[in-house]
């Protein structure tokens, strides 16, 4: 009597290169060192920002190359929510580095990000997507699947999400030309040195940004029980490398935080654009 096997399509594992631990706790010490030089050193902001960018740019570049057919959607919608967590650093003087190479390569950054969602939300879904059972498909809080109105509302966030970034790109290209208007020598001019401003809505938003996007990834790797992203992975150059970068930035920010008692100089408080 012949017995025929037929093989069953299985949940893909997670990626640990994309979001494995070393990188999620990389990128979470990363936000952390950039929100802080922010508040408390803003002449290193934009090093900071620079270098969590790169760290971000290889993430994405790897998440597009991790999208065919087969590859984990919810690892899709993690990464992506990893990459928009550097939105915690809207803080300081608030969003005013346009016209700066850092604040230029953001917005460039986030229109690639913002474009990928589109493709995602719109076709990305229904190309990866493989028939396979009981795989988990819980993409936010409540146990929120993937499909339905979820996936209609990360239609509508993405595309409002490009129109967004294309119109800051535009007002970046504005900013840098008029910067640059009277010579390169004035535009390179430094500024006079003025006390550091803080705007406490952009800090409270950056805050809950962080929170809640700590919380929402490990809530997601969790709940759709994602294998291979724990800590027996994390040996892996992919994971390394960001945990490092985080860990050092976060770690010297916080020493000259401390160490030079950066906390007791005086800032301006600004609320809502109001001063304090």
């Amino acid at each position: 009597m012949n017995s025929t096997v037929i093989a069953t399509p299985q949940c893909p594992p997670g990626n640990s290169d994309l979001y494995g631990i070393g990188v999620r706790v990389g990128l979470y010490a990363q936000w952390t060192a950039t929100l802080l030089a922010t508040l408390f050193e803003p002449r290193t902001e934009s090093t900071y920002r620079i270098a969590n960018l790169i760290i971000q740019w290889s993430i994405f570049l790897g998440l597009c190359t991790q999208s065919r057919p087969g590859d984990s959607l919810i690892g899709a919608v993690i990464t992506q929510y990893l990459l928009f967590g550097s939105l915690s650093s809207l803080t300081g003087d608030g969003i005013s580095h346009f016209s700066h190479f850092s604040g230029i390569f953001r917005v460039v950054f986030y229109t690639a990000v913002s474009s990928y969602g589109c493709w995602f939300w719109f076709r990305g879904i229904d190309a990866m997507h493989v028939a396979a059972a009981a795989c988990p498909d819980i993409a936010f809080f409540g146990r929120v699947s993937l499909h339905g109105w979820f996936r209609t509302l990360g239609k509508v966030m993405s595309a409002v999400g490009v129109v967004l970034c294309v119109a800051s790109l535009a007002f970046s290209v504005w900013a840098t030309g008029t910067r640059f208007s009277r010579g390169f020598r004035e535009g390179f001019k430094k500024k006079e040195k003025v006390r550091p401003r803080v705007e406490l809505a952009l800090l409270a938003l950056s805050m809950a940004l962080i929170g809640m996007s700590i919380y929402l990834v490990e809530h997601l790797i969790s709940v759709n029980d994602v294998q291979e992203v724990g800590i027996d992975e994390i040996g892996t150059v992919g994971q390394l490398i960001p945990l490092l970068a985080g860990g050092l930035a976060c770690g010297l920010t916080l020493w000259r935080v401390v160490a030079h008692r950066l906390f007791l100089r005086p800032r301006c408080w600004f609320l809502f654009g109001y001063h304090l």
